[in-house]
């Protein structure tokens, strides 16, 4: 175990002497907020006395976008809804750190000669990235009520809001980061190229699953043809018709979509309208939480098993 200590400590060191880890934080804990306060202060102003009031209430809607309990909810559904998302970034530069500049700098020699047992090397530096991860979402939650409480001071909001569950889906979005993380790892270490493997971990899932979703818009299961008779003959066709409901993407962020339909009928609108556009893909379809987390925890021990495989196998150069 001290092992293990020693690299969650080496790594720490390592990561706080770094200016990409105090950029994502800055980002996510003071520009965001900023950007939300400032959307919220113009509602305020441009819609006081409009027809606005009429229907939602000037009111109700900063309330929505700008109180503390608002900021901290966005913080954690924004990030999310970037593409690539914010969160992603965020893992794939953490494991870039963690796994690529050994190589970058041809350390990992050294770093297995002072630390022989590649099993703590491996999960040290794992535990350091979801350490980190951890942090950016902690981060995330605080800074928005304490922008939030800036915001009360200007804005006619209130601290109103579940607090408990809003900061159970942060921690549920943590707890499912091990799947992106383990993700990030093994493309990193595969490709032996830190630029390549960002690239992989960043667009290869949105790549796969946006094949799918064209080929199942163009071509699809119907009519029945030789081909996908085969698929019916062996009762494949529902489960690939379904597939979407385990992608590793539209589970993965299932905690942070999970308040958008909150907003959006907080916003007056309706989650099941189609008026909505791509935030219909967004909310996540039937999805639950309970089936999101088993399908990345899925995910993350696949994954896993391969780099830890790989790791514990592989002659280091």
């Amino acid at each position: 175990m001290s092992g293990l200590f020693n690299v969650i400590r080496a790594e720490l060191f390592k990561a706080k002497r770094k200016r990409r880890t105090y950029i994502l934080a800055g980002l996510l804990w003071v520009v965001l907020p900023i950007l939300i306060l400032i959307v919220g202060r113009i509602l305020q102003t441009n819609l006081s006395g409009s027809f606005v009031e009429d229907t939602v209430g000037v009111q109700t809607l900063v309330q929505q976008v700008a109180s503390p309990f608002a900021v901290a909810r966005l913080n954690l559904i924004l990030p999310v809804l970037s593409s690539p998302p914010f969160l992603m970034i965020v893992i794939a530069l953490f494991a870039a750190l963690l796994v690529g500049e050994e190589r970058n700098q041809n350390m990992w020699k050294t770093t297995l000669v002072t630390q022989p047992n590649r099993w703590s090397v491996l999960f040290g530096k794992i535990a350091v990235g979801m350490i980190l991860y951890g942090i950016i979402l902690a981060g995330a939650f605080l800074s928005g009520i304490l922008f939030g409480a800036v915001g009360t001071l200007f804005l006619d909001t209130t601290f109103a809001g579940e607090w408990g569950h809003l900061a159970g889906l942060y921690a549920l979005q943590w707890v499912l980061g091990i799947g992106a993380m383990m993700f990030a790892f093994l493309a990193i270490w595969l490709l032996r190229n830190v630029a390549m493997g960002i690239v992989t971990v960043l667009f290869l899932p949105t790549l796969i699953e946006g094949l799918y979703t064209l080929y199942r818009t163009t071509v699809g299961f119907q009519p029945l043809n030789r081909f996908n008779a085969l698929f019916q003959m062996l009762r494949l066709r529902q489960t690939l018709e379904d597939l979407p409901r385990y992608f590793f993407t539209r589970n993965l962020y299932a905690p942070a979509r999970d308040p958008l339909s909150d907003v959006v009928i907080g916003l007056g609108g309706d989650p099941a309208s189609s008026d909505l556009g791509s935030l219909v893909n967004a909310l996540g379809g039937n999805i639950t939480l309970q089936h999101a987390t088993l399908v990345t925890i899925g995910y993350a021990l696949a994954l896993g098993g391969v780099l830890i495989w790989s790791f514990l196998k592989r002659d280091i150069q």
